[in-house]
Order: C-alpha cells, then sequence, then structure tokens
C-alpha cells in the first residue's frame, strides 16, 4: 500500500512539474528594440487656468511624425501639457534656462494602431532669443517615456524608450524640433 501510495505520489507530482514546465515554456511576450527619428512642432501658449495656478510658465501641445521600429511610419500627438522652470536663467551652463512637464502622448501607426505613452521632457535653453541676437532661441530636449498600452496589436504593450533631440523657436509662437528614441517595448 504504501509503494502504491508512492508511486502515485511520484506520478502526481511529475504531472504537476510537466505541466508547470510546458506552462513556463510558452513564450513570454517577446522584448523588442525600437528605434526611431521623429520631428515635428511645439505650440506654446502663456500658463492659464490649473497651470498658472500650480506655478507653470507655459501649457505646450506637440505633434510630429516620424519612423521607428518596429511598427514603421507614425505620427506622434502629445496632450497639453504644462511647463515649469526647473532652473532659471543664470543658473545653468551659458546661462539657459531648464524647463520640464510630463503628460501623455498618443502615437499612431500606418496602419491605425495606437501606443499610448507616458511622458516626462526636458528642455534646455532660452525660450526667448537674448534681446539683440541675430539667432532664434534654441537648446536640446530630454524625454523619458513609458508606453503603456495602445490599440491593436498594442493593446497590451507596454515598455521603455529615451528620446533626444534640438529645438528652434521660430519667435511664432512654435518650437520646431526634431530628434530620435531608441529604447524596448513589448507586445
Amino acid at each position: 500500500m504504501k509503494r502504491l501510495f508512492a508511486i502515485t505520489t511520484v506520478v502526481v507530482l511529475c504531472s504537476v512539474f510537466f505541466f508547470a514546465a510546458v506552462c513556463a515554456a510558452d513564450p513570454a511576450t517577446p522584448t523588442r528594440p525600437t528605434k526611431g527619428s521623429w520631428s515635428g512642432s511645439t505650440t506654446t501658449e502663456p500658463a492659464a487656468g490649473d497651470c498658472a495656478l500650480s506655478g507653470g510658465v507655459a501649457e505646450v501641445s506637440a505633434e510630429g511624425t516620424g519612423v521607428a521600429s518596429p511598427w514603421g511610419a507614425g505620427t506622434w500627438v502629445g496632450d497639453p501639457t504644462c511647463l515649469f522652470i526647473l532652473i532659471p536663467a543664470g543658473s545653468y551652463v551659458d546661462g539657459k534656462q531648464v524647463f520640464q512637464g510630463s503628460g501623455t502622448a498618443t502615437i499612431t501607426t500606418a496602419n491605425g494602431d495606437e501606443i499610448y505613452l507616458v511622458e516626462v521632457f526636458t528642455l534646455i535653453g532660452n525660450l526667448v532669443a537674448p534681446p539683440g541676437s541675430a539667432t532664434d532661441a534654441q537648446g536640446q530636449w530630454t524625454q523619458d517615456i513609458d508606453l503603456t498600452g495602445g490599440t491593436g496589436r498594442f493593446t497590451n504593450a507596454y515598455g521603455h524608450a529615451f528620446s533626444r533631440g534640438v529645438w528652434t523657436n521660430n519667435n511664432d509662437g512654435t518650437l520646431k524640433w526634431e530628434g530620435t528614441h531608441t529604447g524596448t517595448i513589448e507586445y
């Protein structure tokens, strides 16, 4: 009887371990590298409402186009975001200011699938050219991005990317920008 119990126990445990191994061997969602180039414009408006009350200096809305792996061509639209002065003029390298904001954005691929983003971005430079300057205001930007889902093949997508690039103030209420991103996405 003890031997039958021991054999049964071994068979049950082997079955459990077999199914656990089969389930564990099921390939997880693959991690794919993502890399791309983007360009676009950011519209700036004076801070108003909650943004002004919280100490923001401007409200920005950005949009752009680009090509990125693994999804190909797409558009990028950032929701309106409050911009704050992180380091005032004269306190950073070459007297530049540092601004920061955070918000959400959406990438729409050529076939209509969407990827949702949560981002924190930093602008380094002076948004307004110094008086008497012959050049437009310009600077660099960086962006830390979390991918948080989407539609179509990106419904359960997640990942992380980092972007960087340059911007120029056209003195018409817009900043023109371009840059690249690298990171990973799982879907």
